[in-house]
C-alpha cells in the first residue's frame, strides 16, 4: 500500500502529464465526434471509480486485517471497478488527445492497472480467506451481464469488429461519422 500509494501512483501521474503535455501532432484527428465520444467515455468511467471509492470507503487507501469482503454494489460484478473506470478513462482521453506519448502512456496505463489488480488480489488473498470463492463467482474487469458465460462475452466480437471497421473506414480517408455508420452497417 505504501509502496502503490507513495511511490507507484506519484509517479504514474507525472508520467501521464509528461505524455499529455508533450509536443506531438496528433496521430489522426478524429473530429468533433471523436472528441465528444471521448469525452463522453471519460465521464462514464469517472463514475464507477468515483462509486468504487465511496463504497469502499477508507479501505482503498489504508488496507487492515479486519477489513471485510466488499462484494456488494459495483463489486457485485466486477472486482476491480475502480480500475475499470480508469481504463474507460484513458480509453476516452486517447479519443480526445490522440498523439503517439498519449497512446503509448495509455497502452502503459493498461498494463499499470492489470499489474496493481494482481497485486492486490494476492494481497486479499492473503488477508480474506472469502476471496478466492469471490473470484470463482465474480469476473475481474468484464461486468456480469447474464448468468450464462457464453452470453455474457457474446457482445465483444461486434464491438470489436465495429471499432476496427470504423478505423479502417478512416484511414481511407472516409469522415469518422461515414466511417461509423459504414462501420456499423458492416458489422
Amino acid at each position: 500500500s505504501l509502496l502503490r500509494n507513495m511511490l507507484g501512483i506519484p509517479l504514474y501521474g507525472y508520467g501521464l502529464v509528461l505524455a499529455w503535455r508533450g509536443t506531438s501532432t496528433l496521430i489522426f484527428n478524429l473530429g468533433a465526434i471523436g472528441k465528444g465520444l471521448g469525452w463522453l467515455l471519460v465521464i462514464a468511467g469517472t463514475v464507477p471509480i468515483i462509486v468504487g471509492h465511496l463504497q469502499l470507503g477508507w479501505r482503498t487507501h489504508m488496507p487492515s486485517m479486519n477489513d471485510s469482503l466488499m462484494d456488494k454494489g459495483l463489486y457485485a460484478y466486477v472486482r476491480h471497478p475502480i480500475y475499470v473506470g480508469g481504463l474507460i478513462v484513458f480509453i476516452g482521453l486517447a479519443l480526445v488527445h490522440f498523439t503517439a506519448p498519449w497512446l503509448l502512456a495509455s497502452i502503459l496505463s493498461i498494463i499499470f492497472f492489470t499489474v496493481m489488480a494482481k497485486l492486490e488480489e494476492i494481497d486479499l488473498l492473503q488477508r480474506m480467506p472469502k476471496y478466492s470463492d469471490y473470484m470463482v463467482r465474480v469476473p475481474g474487469f468484464l461486468p456480469i451481464f447474464a448468468n450464462n458465460t457464453l452470453s455474457r462475452w457474446v457482445w465483444i466480437c461486434p464491438a470489436l469488429g465495429l471499432i476496427l471497421a470504423t478505423l479502417v473506414f478512416y484511414m481511407w480517408g472516409f469522415t469518422l461519422w461515414t466511417s461509423f455508420v459504414g462501420a456499423l452497417m458492416l458489422v
